[in-house]
């Protein structure tokens, strides 16, 4: 960590000597002018009475990255969970101290539509290309009162190209370490003032590299491999001012290696997906409405294979995963007031099992659930704009329906049959306040309740997890979690923002796997923890000329199991995979000569059990792009993950690449 330190201080320094000569014109936008909708609204950052930080195109261009994944954990207080990087077959991004193995308490939205599944709560980060993307807003605490289940820790939405010429694109590969390669293709058009068209493709491949140590290593262990294949889509036209129809589609295949072959073909996994989307909207005078229509579908499939004693045994996983929601969103400005108010229905689903190779074993589960909701939000706006209020409250009703357990292997059959049906309902209220005195000052205090529904997979799964038996339990309830929060944005200098945030907050019924009271070889998910986790974070961005940036944050977490009564020897341990630590900088330079980016990140020790006896170790780990335009529409880039090849373990058996080079050629028109 001094290593770091001195690395960013220096940089610092560097930059400041010798690019000292600028001029306060423009600068300011960068707080004052960047649009969000974390509020379902357009609204500047110095409107939001809460902490949002954006990621805009320029901005990602600088970080140096092989994945959305890479660029987006340069956000302070963003914890990514991406042990093997761009091999990682489902990289978790997590937000506030919570555990950073779970994402279904982080909700990821491209567009303002969900695409969190609700078996596993998981995301497909590698089905989204950095090239299809504008900005990123990650909407920190709680946002359950207007985006409901998941959004417990925050919001992360990703908002797509949007085309503003008649014809544009982009093309680029590159080759770098492992044999990996990616390419990709985006065209964009605007014939005209009412029709515009996105086409985009990618393609990586890579070898891979084996991530167990030379310690661990036995002669099953291989090579991670990768090959992803995406295209999307999507067409807009406008009829009238009243309605615009906006279509779009996505479609991403992949196969993943596991790193483990007792037969061929080995373990692997597919998270083959399919994403369509409708949106009809349209305004007049102080009036909008939104009406979103979506599904997603995720066919997983596993090979799994193991061999105890000299005995083989290999079984496959397959399981549909849906989701599927209509939203109506209506919007009316009156006087001060911006009204916001809203209905949602949504079904995810689950059709799967495990398949035996080996034997005549078969293992099923079926599951929905359906979650009816209405919201209602109020903004207002005081004081010559210099104040800003936000009221919230929405209700959600839930039910898990249609579950169905069977199981032919005797170990599991003792709980075939249907599953019984559970409903439940919550409240999720937010208030909020943003005084901004003057331009170099502004505050805000908030207080928020998130929510986040079990998973599928817990509510209508049994079967065997990490060795032992893992039955289900459709009676469970929701986590909630209750967020204060207090914030500042300070400019000490026209050309320096710093932002200070302190929150704290409750969370109760939190989800745990307990072992069953007549069998201790057989355990289950149940609501009986409550945890508390209080935060700060700081960030600093300094503009020293209008080529040259430098960002640093600093982000301290104290997540711990507050009560645990069915573990009470659990209480006062830290949560998993939750750094107490994170220190984060960039420096970006523009230049004639080259464009220049430099990330550094520090990351705290984690435990990785509930019980802390073990936990993985601190490391720090730096990354550079160097790009350079040519011919004007060409571009050449060369970037270098972990430059100082700390390989370092983010789980107790695997071990991250370490450095990776990599050359990309563009072309934009």
């Amino acid at each position: 960590m001094k290593k770091l330190y001195l690395t960013l201080f220096l940089l610092s320094l560097s930059a400041h000597c010798l690019f000292a000569q600028w001029t306060p014109d423009t600068l300011y936008y960068e707080f004052d002018e960047i649009e969000v909708t974390a509020t379902k609204t357009s609204r500047t950052l110095s409107e939001i009475p809460g902490r949002v930080d954006v990621l805009t195109s320029d901005m990602m261009a600088t970080v140096p990255s092989l994945t959305l994944v890479d660029k987006i954990r340069a956000v302070s207080g963003i914890n990514t969970s991406s042990s093997f990087g761009m091999f990682t077959m489902r990289p978790n991004v997590t937000l506030r101290g919570l555990s950073g193995e779970d994402q279904s308490r982080t909700l990821v939205m491209i567009d303002g539509i969900p695409i969190n599944n609700s078996d596993t709560g998981g995301v497909n980060w590698n089905s989204v290309h950095t090239g299809s993307v504008r900005q990123v807003e990650v909407y920190k605490g709680p946002g359950s009162s207007l985006y409901g289940s998941n959004a417990m820790g925050g919001v992360i939405n990703i908002i797509t190209q949007t085309p503003d010429v008649s014809f544009s694109g982009s093309a680029g590969i590159s080759y770098g370490t492992f044999n990996t390669l990616q390419n990709h293709i985006h065209i964009n058009s605007r014939p005209n003032d009412r029709l515009s068209l996105q086409l985009g493709a990618f393609y990586n491949y890579s070898d891979g590299y084996i991530t167990t140590p030379d310690s661990l290593r036995t002669d099953f262990d291989k090579a991670r491999y990768v090959d992803d294949k995406g295209f999307n889509g999507r067409v807009t036209y406008k009829i009238r001012e009243l309605l615009e129809i906006t279509a779009g589609y996505d479609l991403f295949l992949n196969d993943r290696g596991e790193g483990r072959q007792i037969r061929e073909p080995g373990m692997y996994r597919k998270f083959d997906q399919n994403r369509a989307r409708l949106n009809i909207r349209g305004e007049q005078d102080d009036f909008r409405y939104s009406l979103n229509m979506f599904f997603q579908r995720e066919d997983y499939f596993r090979v799994s294979e193991r061999e105890r004693s000299g005995e083989y045994s290999r079984f496959n996983v397959e399981s549909d995963r849906d989701d599927w929601g209509v939203s109506l969103d209506l919007f009316q400005d009156v006087g001060a007031h911006s009204l916001t108010a809203g209905v949602e229905a949504k079904i995810g689903s689950v059709d799967g099992g495990d398949f035996y190779q080996t034997s005549d074993d078969v293992v099923i589960n079926r599951g929905k659930m359906r979650f009816l909701s209405g919201y209602f939000q109020d903004e207002i706006s005081l004081m010559d704009n210099r104040m800003h209020a936000q009221l919230g409250i929405r209700y959600d009703y839930v039910t898990f329906y249609d579950g169905f357990f069977e199981a032919t292997t005797p170990r599991l059959s003792g709980y075939n049959g249907e599953l019984d049906t559970n409903n439940w309902s919550t409240f999720s209220p937010r208030a909020a306040i943003r005084f901004t005195p003057e331009r170099s000052l502004s505050g805000y205090i908030s207080y928020a309740r998130g929510f986040r529904a079990s998973i599928l997979d817990d509510l209508s799964r049994t079967g065997i997890l990490w060795g032992r038996d893992k039955i289900a339990n459709p009676e469970l309830g929701p986590e909630t979690l209750d967020n204060y929060e207090i914030g500042m944005d300070i400019r000490p200098v026209w050309n320096m923002i710093i932002s200070p945030s302190l929150f704290y907050s409750r969370g109760s019924d939190f989800l745990y796997f307990v072992e069953m009271e007549d069998d201790d070889s057989v355990f289950r998910r149940e609501n009986v923890s409550s945890v508390r986790i209080a935060g700060a974070e700081v960030d600093l961005r300094y503009f020293i000329s209008d080529n040259l940036t430098f960002t640093a944050s600093y982000t301290r977490h104290l997540s711990e199991i507050l009560s645990f009564p069915e573990r009470p020897d659990l209480e006062g341990n830290v949560l998993t995979f939750a750094p107490g630590h994170q220190l984060k900088g960039s420096v970006s330079w523009n230049s004639r000569l080259a464009n220049i980016g430099i990330y550094a990140l520090y990351k705290g020790s984690q435990y990785i059990t509930d019980d802390n006896s073990e936990k993985i170790e601190p490391y720090t780990t730096m990354d550079i792009i160097v790009s350079r335009r040519f011919m004007e529409s060409f571009s050449l880039s060369v970037e270098v993950m972990d430059i100082l090849d700390n390989r370092h373990m983010e789980t107790i058996v695997d071990m991250s690449p370490g450095r990776m080079l990599n050359v990309r050629i563009g072309y934009d028109w």
